[in-house]
């Protein structure tokens, strides 16, 4: 009998929620099913560790070599590394496809910790706690491992590099055991670089990792996405970036950086200039936290293929010739400025932005966009968006004020192809009682429907009366009088009969521990055929 062809990451989703303890047994089930099993298991297998766990480092230490185990030996003299085990039922190495290195580095520091809590190696090596012994240690297994996986054959698409200290950082191992076996990191597709710190050229505790950057354009050929968290755009950065936008034919770029000085603003508008060079390529393009005052972005009117931009928490934005001569055919746009200036929004400057935003969204916004998110709310904004976009089906707002949303509310709610609304709130400042109601009289067409604040009983009583959405997934706030909540879903779904999906929000990522009055209400919506979940189950990030 053959497995059903269910995509890989639906597998991933069952496999994850396995009983650890017996699968190991379950996989010898058959030939089969093993072939199947192990390559999805072991993909992604440097997830962040679970403390006092050790079996990923020792299965992978049991895949070693002779040469290996010996040099691993000579390294970490006071552990018992034993070469004559049981060889692996598995060559687990080939099997990987992305490194994550912070993971791979704090699982191998799990296990040299637990290792070292044998008190024989206390009492005999006094000094192995000096953090300098104890990381000259980390970095030589980190090799090892590395060197093993790149031997085994491992086709490595994804590589995320976090370097988030100056001080405790583990370099990554020689750039030649990335190239030597093959076919090494030359099919690398995705690549991840976060560095919260000034990178120079010639600091010896990172320089594998700025030669890592500096070469994997030249050894690489189908990078497609590429991140860029940045804290600090320096010089030692710069031109890997450049490299990379230059020489691959990239699909998805996210940049996120700061600009506090001339350099690093000099630097940032290297790398937006180079975007050119994709214009055939780039679909995604997204700035996170980027002062765009003295950027021009006329770049973008020059990337053929761009479906998706998105700006979340920049600011800066002037009119610019761009937004009059040009218009876009997009399918999500997210317009996200940055809300630490909000309450400058309020005033005369909010006014000014409101502006500039219904200018941008006239140029950005066209009959192709589907998604939006914008957190620019005003009257204006809106009708901009009723007007540019009429076959939207997707929209996330963020509300900072109560201006005017006896206005906004009910335009967005008369848009007759929306099918999915995401409302977010300012705490605080905005009357949620007064949004609600405003919600439940005019809502019609939205069919999932996401409210992430925290609704009082009686404004939700009020909601479920007088709503006449027939919602299929609806996310909400739940806390306390869960079984007033729960009562009054179930009276909707008795009139609506609608209801396929509630989603609920749990605070501070408490069980739920229903009771027993509580599972009596949610039988009788299981009975209507509604099925209730905890919201990070459910894939609520695609409004994100």
């Amino acid at each position: 009998m053959t497995l059903s062809l269910l995509p890989d990451e639906c597998f991933n989703n069952i496999l994850f929620f396995l009983d650890y303890k017996t699968l190991y047994k379950c996989l010898l089930v058959n030939r089969h099913y093993c072939k199947f099993a192990i390559p999805l298991i072991w993909r992604d297998p440097f997830i962040p560790p679970i403390p006092n766990k050790c079996s990923l480092i020792n299965t992978l230490i049991s895949c070693l070599n002779d040469e290996e185990i010996s040099s691993l030996k000579s390294c970490l003299t006071y552990f018992e590394i034993n070469n004559n085990n049981t060889p692996p039922l598995f060559e687990y190495g080939r099997f990987i496809r992305k490194i994550d290195h912070d993971y791979c580095v704090n699982h191998i520091n799990s296990w040299i910790k637990f290792k070292s809590s044998n008190k024989n190696i206390k009492n005999n090596n006094q000094d192995y706690y000096n953090n300098n012994n104890k990381d000259s240690k980390v970095r030589k297994l980190t090799s090892i491992i590395y060197n093993m996986i790149m031997r085994k054959g491992s086709n490595l698409q994804e590589f995320v590099l976090f370097i988030n200290s100056r001080n405790y950082y583990i370099d990554l191992p020689k750039f030649s055991i990335f190239t030597i076996y093959k076919p090494g990191i030359t099919n690398l597709t995705s690549l991840s670089i976060e560095v919260y710190f000034d990178l120079v050229d010639d600091d010896k505790r990172y320089q594998n990792t700025i030669e890592f950057l500096s070469n994997v354009s030249k050894f690489c050929n189908c990078i497609i996405n590429c991140e860029f968290w940045i804290s600090n755009l320096s010089n030692a950065l710069t031109k890997p970036f450049l490299d990379i936008i230059k020489l691959q034919p990239l699909e998805r770029i996210l940049i996120d950086t700061y600009t506090d000085n001339y350099i690093e603003k000099e630097n940032v508008e290297k790398v937006i200039q180079a975007l050119e060079f994709r214009s055939k390529t780039l679909k995604q393009l997204l700035f996170r936290s980027l002062d765009f005052q003295l950027i021009d972005l006329s770049f973008i009117s020059k990337l053929e293929n761009l479906e998706n931009l998105e700006f979340v928490q920049c600011r800066g934005f002037v009119l610019q010739s761009l937004f009059y001569n040009k218009k876009f055919d997009f399918k999500q746009l997210k317009l996200w400025h940055d809300e630490d200036y909000y309450y400058d929004l309020l005033e005369d400057y909010g006014k000014k932005l409101s502006n500039i935003m219904v200018v941008m969204l006239n140029s950005f916004c066209s009959k192709s966009l589907l998604k939006l998110s914008l957190n620019i709310i005003t009257p204006d904004s809106i009708n901009a968006v009723k007007l540019c976009c009429p076959y939207i089906n997707s929209l996330n707002i963020k509300i900072f004020s109560d201006q005017s949303l006896d206005l906004i509310i009910p335009i967005i709610c008369h848009f007759n192809l929306l099918k999915t609304l995401k409302i977010e709130i300012y705490d605080g400042v905005v009357n949620i009682v007064n949004l609600v109601e405003i919600l439940a009289d005019h809502l019609l067409f939205v069919e999932y429907l996401i409210l992430d604040f925290n609704i009082d009983l009686s404004s939700f009583q009020y909601f479920i009366i007088n709503c006449k959405a027939n919602l299929k997934k609806w996310i909400i706030y739940i806390d306390n009088n869960r079984k007033d909540y729960l009562l009054h879903i179930n009276n909707y779904q008795k009139i609506h009969n609608s209801l396929k999906i509630l989603g609920i929000n749990k605070f501070y990522n408490r069980d739920f521990d229903w009771t027993n009055d509580e599972l009596e209400v949610i039988g009788y919506l299981k009975d209507q055929g509604v099925d209730i979940i905890s919201s990070d189950e459910l894939d609520i990030n695609y409004l994100s």
